[in-house]
C-alpha cells in the first residue's frame, strides 16, 4: 500500500485546482461576469498548448484525453438542444471509461503499431458517438437511460452513476497500490471534477469551469511528467544523479552523504540474469527511500546509490545508514525458475562523509564518499565506513 502522506502530496496539487473553479463557480455572482465569458477561450487555448507540448515530448496519452473534452464542448455549444442532450447523455457515460483507458495504457509513439491502434480506436470512438448523436436510436437511448437506483442522481443518469462508481473503485484501488501515484491521484481528481460540471450543468458556467480546472489539471500533470522524467530514476523511481547535484546546491555548509553499492552485483546480474538484477535493484530502492534521520535517497548510477542528510552530523547519519545496511542484509529475496524457489540475501557497502571546508564543491565530498565506499569494499563488503 501506498504511504499516504505520497498519496496526499500527489493528489493536492490537482484537488486543490478543482476546489478553486468549484468556488468560483459557487460565488459568480460576487465575479464579474467578464471572467466567465474569457471561460471557454482559456479552455481551448490551454488544450492547444497541451496537446503541441504532448506532441513536443511524446505524452501522447494526454492528447487523447484532452481532444474529447474539446469535442463534448464544442458539441454543447453548437448542437441543437436535443442533440446536446444525447450528447451529455453518451458523454456521462463514456468519457470516465475513456479516462480509465488511457490511463492503463502505455505510453508509446503515436506512429509506433499501438499509438496507430489507439489513434483508430479514439477515431472509432469519436465516430460512433458522433452517429448516434447525429441519427439517434431510441432503444439505446431508453437503455441509458434505464432505472437502476431509488435515489435520483438528475441530469445524470443511473447507468452514468454505475459506472462512476466502477471508475472511481478501480482510481481508487490504483491510487492506495499502484506505484505511478503521480498519474493516478490525477486521474482520480479529473474524473469526479468531470462527474460535477456534468451534475450541476445547470448552474450557470459550471461545466465550462469545470472544463477548465480539468484543462489546468492536465496541463500541470504533464510539466510534473517532464520533471519527472528529467529527475527520476524510470527504474527505481527515485530522483537520479542530477537530482542530486542540485539538491545539494541548495544546502548550506553543514550536512552528511553516504555512497552505497550492492555487493558482487555483476556476479549477481552474470548468475540470475539482469532482469532479476533489475529486481534486487528495486528492493533496495524501496528500503533506501524508507530512510530516517531526515535523509533522502538517490540512485547515483548502475548499482550505486546515495543518502543525503541535509543539517546532519556524520556520526547521526552513520547510525541510519547502518540500519539500512542491516535490513537490507536480513530482507530475504525470492529467486524463482521453473523448478524451484531460491531465498538469498543482498549485502550493501557503504562509504559516508560530512562536507568540510576542503570540500569546493558537492563533487568534492562524492568522491571522499566515494573512496570511503571503497574501503568498506576493501574491509570485507556488507559494512558502512565513516571517513
Amino acid at each position: 500500500m501506498n504511504p499516504l502522506k505520497s498519496i496526499a502530496l500527489n493528489i493536492s496539487i490537482p484537488l486543490l485546482i478543482s476546489l478553486v473553479f468549484a468556488l468560483m463557480a459557487y460565488n459568480q455572482a460576487k465575479i464579474p461576469n467578464v471572467v466567465f465569458n474569457f471561460v471557454p477561450y482559456l479552455f481551448y487555448a490551454i488544450s492547444a498548448l497541451i496537446i503541441w507540448v504532448s506532441w513536443h515530448f511524446n505524452r501522447n496519452r494526454f492528447i487523447f484525453v484532452i481532444l474529447p473534452l474539446v469535442f463534448i464542448h464544442a458539441g454543447f455549444e453548437y448542437l441543437s438542444a436535443k442533440k446536446a442532450t444525447d450528447l451529455f447523455l453518451y458523454a456521462s457515460a463514456l468519457y470516465p471509461l475513456h479516462l480509465l483507458l488511457f490511463l492503463s495504457l502505455r505510453e508509446r509513439g503515436l506512429f509506433s503499431i499501438w499509438g496507430i491502434l489507439k489513434i483508430l480506436f479514439f477515431l472509432f470512438e469519436i465516430g460512433v458517438i458522433s452517429y448516434f448523436v447525429l441519427y439517434p436510436n431510441g432503444d439505446l437511448i431508453l437503455l441509458l437511460k434505464m432505472k437502476l437506483f431509488a435515489v435520483s442522481f438528475f441530469p445524470l443518469h443511473d447507468i452514468s452513476i454505475a459506472i462512476a462508481i466502477f471508475v472511481l473503485f478501480i482510481m481508487g484501488a490504483l491510487v492506495l497500490f499502484n506505484r505511478y501515484l503521480l498519474y493516478n491521484c490525477s486521474f482520480l481528481v479529473i474524473t469526479v471534477t468531470f462527474y460535477a460540471g456534468f451534475y450541476f450543468i445547470r448552474t450557470a458556467h459550471a461545466n465550462e469551469l469545470s472544463l477548465l480546472a480539468i484543462g489546468i489539471i492536465i496541463f500541470i500533470l504533464l510539466i510534473r511528467e517532464s520533471y519527472r522524467l528529467a529527475f527520476y530514476d524510470e527504474l527505481t523511481s527515485l530522483p537520479g544523479r542530477r537530482a542530486l547535484v542540485e539538491d545539494m546546491a541548495k544546502l548550506g555548509m553543514k550536512y552528511s552523504l553516504a555512497m552505497l553499492d550492492i555487493d558482487h552485483f555483476k556476479k549477481f546480474n552474470d548468475t540470475y540474469g539482469h532482469d532479476t538484477g533489475d529486481e534486487v535493484l528495486k528492493m533496495v530502492a524501496s528500503r533506501l527511500a524508507n530512510v530516517s534521520g531526515g535523509g533522502k535517497a538517490y540512485r547515483y548510477g548502475g548499482e550505486e546509490f546515495v543518502l543525503l542528510f541535509p543539517s546532519k552530523e556524520v556520526d547521526e547519519s552513520y547510525t541510519h545508514t547502518d540500519i539500512l545496511r542491516d535490513t537490507i542484509a536480513k530482507s530475504p529475496f525470492s529467486i524463482r525458475n521453473k523448478k524451484s524457489i531460491k531465498t538469498i540475501y543482498i549485502n550493501i557497502s557503504s562509504g559516508i562523509v560530512q562536507k568540510n571546508s576542503n570540500d569546493k564543491d558537492p563533487f568534492a565530498v562524492m568522491k571522499r564518499a566515494d573512496n570511503a565506499l571503497y574501503k568498506a569494499k576493501k574491509a570485507g563488503r556488507n559494512q558502512v565506513v565513516k571517513a
